[in-house]
């Protein structure tokens, strides 16, 4: 009897073991501040532009594109000349990475301290403004505007402004904090939209919500 007992209760153990692991492999353990880290690098890695394999294909599990590029004015403008948002996106954050550092909480609300490295946008594009005023002193710009107007200059721009981008040439590096809320559900839900901080962060000290709005337009 006593051997038969001691099976149940050795059973009972691996149980709950079991249980256990499977609950920590959840996280149903995990501190409030780690979630909230967890929500940030989640967040994070939706703007990394995703590396293609052999194939072509590309790997959905980091999340891209972004739900928030925090750029909707901007593109409104970029694309009634024709330029494509993912294109435009992917070249802004082919250069991106990031840490996620410390979280603090504080009852339905938190913070989250992120370093965030890119190539400065308003760099690239204050330097492709550069290489159009040279180009438009040019035969090739004459040519260019006589076959394709204000469009075809435009588009001589932007890709002026994607090789800057590319190359990478003045990368900024910014700890930002970001705020997060408790939803309805007890998760954490970041508070990204219209913070201007956190995109100009993003990308690499570039007013993307004001200024480069206005200078596109």
């Amino acid at each position: 009897m006593r051997d038969k007992r001691t099976l149940i209760v050795a059973g009972a153990a691996v149980v709950v073991v079991a249980a256990l692991a499977a609950a920590f492999a959840l996280g149903a353990f995990r501190s409030d501040a780690d979630r909230a880290r967890d929500v940030a690098t989640e967040l994070l890695e939706s703007y990394v532009v995703p590396d293609p394999d052999e194939g072509g294909n590309e790997s959905g599990d980091g999340g891209w594109p972004a739900a928030d590029f925090g750029d909707a004015a901007t593109m409104e403008a970029l694309v009634r000349y024709g330029v494509d948002a993912d294109a435009w996106h992917r070249h802004c954050f082919g250069n991106f990475s990031f840490e996620v550092g410390e979280a603090s909480t504080d009852g339905d609300s938190a913070s989250v301290s992120l370093t965030v490295t890119n190539a400065s946008l308003s760099s690239a594009v204050s330097a492709a403004g550069a290489d159009f005023a040279a180009y438009a002193e040019t035969s090739e710009a004459q040519d260019a505007y006589a076959a394709g107007g204000r469009a075809a200059l435009f588009s001589y721009l932007v890709e002026r402004v994607y090789a800057h981008l590319d190359a990478n040439e003045s990368p900024v590096t910014t700890t930002v904090s970001l705020p997060l809320t408790r939803g309805d559900d007890g998760g954490w839900v970041p508070s990204v939209s219209g913070n201007a901080e956190f995109f100009s962060a993003l990308y690499g000290g570039s007013d993307v919500i004001a200024g480069l709005s206005s200078a596109a337009e």
